[in-house]
């Protein structure tokens, strides 16, 4: 998840014990950000302590409090980071499809996307359930904002590929995949006990392949929704 520029945990744990310089601030908030990705892959968001966290990056727990007011506003923050590059790559796909009405193409798109970003869909599966408990009003402001200006982004790219397609109609489709990502991912990457218990012959068909799924319903829904009025 690394920005260009951006500095390292370590280097940033081992300077400025107590950052004062708003450039200074501003690199602390960023090493976080950076061990919270690396723990978050390594340990899943379950295992993505603030403890961790802090451990990551080079400081102490209580100096993580100083940047962000939990473990899950954290968490958050890289959700938003995460789905900002999901919808650069979406829009920058859908940008190739401008006009064409290729339903099938567009809904390709984001299958895509999302597929290639597992930590974007553990993050997306925890939203609701993890990510938005433990913080305050103003963290789930900033929060809801930023997604919700990701996702004009994506509705406006979408209609502009197909026509056809109504503003509302496209920002169904966009929600409705964001909730299809949510419940799909735990369904296809269970717990060792169910993955053991779903490799036996009798439970063959209550597996679930991530992609497949995502693919035949975002095909299935935008279709439906094309068909409606303008």
């Amino acid at each position: 998840m690394s920005k260009p520029g951006r500095a390292s945990a370590t280097r940033i744990g081992s300077r400025w014990q107590r950052a004062r310089r708003p450039e200074h601030k501003l690199e602390r908030r960023e090493a976080i950000l950076e061990a919270a990705v690396a723990v978050l892959d390594d340990a899943g968001v379950e295992g993505a302590t603030l403890s961790a966290i802090a451990r990551k990056a080079g400081i102490s727990k209580a100096n993580c409090y100083r940047y962000y007011e939990s473990r899950e506003a954290i968490l958050l923050a890289v959700a938003l980071e995460e789905c900002a590059r999901w919808t650069d790559e979406i829009v920058s796909g859908l940008a190739a499809l401008a006009g064409s009405g290729d339903r099938d193409a567009a809904a390709e798109v984001f299958v895509r996307a999302t597929t290639a970003r597992p930590r974007l869909c553990r993050l997306v599966s925890s939203l609701s359930s993890v990510l938005e408990t433990n913080v305050g009003p103003g963290a789930v402001v900033d929060a809801k904002r930023g997604f919700h200006r990701l996702l004009i982004r994506s509705v406006v790219a979408l209609c502009a590929s197909l026509p056809d397609l109504s503003l509302e109609a496209g920002r169904d489709f966009t929600t409705l995949f964001t909730f299809l990502v949510a419940a799909a991912w735990p369904a296809a990457h269970p717990t060792p006990v169910v993955a053991e218990v779903l490799a036996r012959g009798e439970f063959a068909d209550m597996r679930v392949d991530f992609a497949a799924t995502i693919r035949t319903q975002a095909r299935a829904t935008l279709r439906g929704l094309a068909a409606g009025p303008a």
